[in-house]
């Protein structure tokens, strides 16, 4: 899943590259603006011909938000933070509009300041930048309409664009990485930890049953074996003695250790296995095509964490940078609403 942090964070270091050079972008200029207007205007107000409600939920700065739009971000935002579905859809619409009322605010600083990003710009970035290329590809593949994720990337580019060149380059220290590198090792080794799993060792044994003239002259077989299976079992001490115990047995076939997890076992096998514990052997029975008796050695158990992803302080420090400027960014879209005028025209949606 993709969590909407990490999406600003990733969109952010574009931006951010843009700003100090790193990525040729130019400003708009006259045709540039216009057509961010209109793009903005698109977005704003959804084509009549679709089957959605214009009822307008809110308006900011004179500029109307439809429920249509809300609905369409509620959709967006359970791709970015899927743990919103266990939300009311009430509580889902507000969060919706609010940050579709973010989005007016931050489309009108970008505007002001010649930094709102073109459908044109987007698509040359789309091409040459494979991170936002596959950002917009992994949202178009859930579901979710290419004209949708182009304005929310145009939006969020360019208000990273603004706060990185009103708040310029962030600097972070060796001791700040280093804590927060310990910081983020405990917590991935806590995590790992909780989704731990115990896993179960298991050895399968075979006695083969070779096909009778007759039916009945195979069972008689089978039943033969079964005897001989019980007297391995009870020979049986440990899953690296298993050669020893089958001593003097025709025709033991040892398989190969393949662990396996309790959870996904059948109640009776993992009863029989816990009450016995590890060394012991049980007989399953006669194979249901009666080619063979089996038997299920238990070799042990151990507790076994997912691989716990890599991390270099490079990452770390560019994790801090990144919360950095989104606090700044934080703190002036706070500011700007505080100037905005907002009217809410459903007030089951205000804040």
């Amino acid at each position: 899943m993709i969590s909407d942090q990490t999406m600003m964070y990733r969109i952010f270091r574009i931006a951010r590259q843009q700003v100090h050079g790193r990525i040729g972008h130019g400003g708009p200029g006259r045709v540039g603006l216009v057509a961010a207007a209109l793009l903005s205007f698109v977005t704003l107000f959804p084509s009549p011909s679709a089957a959605v409600s214009t009822r307008v939920v809110a308006t900011v700065n004179d500029k109307a938000i439809s429920a249509y739009q809300v609905k369409q971000r509620v959709k967006l935002l359970k791709v970015l933070r899927p743990q919103i579905s266990r939300k009311s859809s009430k509580q889902q619409e507000r969060e919706a509009l609010k940050a579709l009322i973010d989005d007016v605010l931050k489309n009108e600083e970008a505007k002001k300041r010649n930094f709102l990003l073109t459908g044109a710009q987007l698509d040359k970035l789309l091409t040459e930048a494979s991170g936002v290329k596959n950002l917009a590809e992994r949202l178009t593949s859930r579901g979710l309409s290419e004209r949708l994720v182009k304005s929310y990337i145009i939006t969020r580019m360019s208000w990273n664009r603004i706060v990185s060149r009103r708040y310029g380059q962030q600097t972070v220290n060796d001791a700040q990485v280093d804590a927060r590198f310990q910081q983020i090792t405990q917590e991935i080794k806590k995590q790992a930890a909780a989704a731990s799993v115990t896993i179960y060792n298991l050895l399968p044994i075979t006695l083969p049953v070779e096909r009778q003239s007759t039916p009945e002259l195979t069972q008689e077989v089978a039943r033969s074996r079964m005897i001989e299976a019980q007297r391995l079992v009870q020979r049986f001490r440990s899953c690296g003695a298993a050669r020893k115990a089958a001593r003097g047995i025709f025709n033991v076939r040892i398989g190969k250790r393949i662990p396996a997890d309790p959870r996904r076992m059948p109640k009776q096998m993992k009863r029989t296995l816990d009450r016995q514990g590890p060394g012991s052997a049980f007989v399953m029975g006669v194979a249901p095509d009666a080619s063979a008796v089996q038997i299920m050695a238990y070799c042990g158990k151990k507790r076994v964490a997912p691989e716990a992803p890599k991390i270099t302080r490079d990452m770390v420090k560019q994790r801090i940078e990144d919360e950095r400027y989104e606090n700044l960014g934080r703190s002036y879209l706070r500011d700007l609403r505080k100037n905005a005028f907002i009217e809410y025209k459903d007030a089951g949606l205000s804040n």
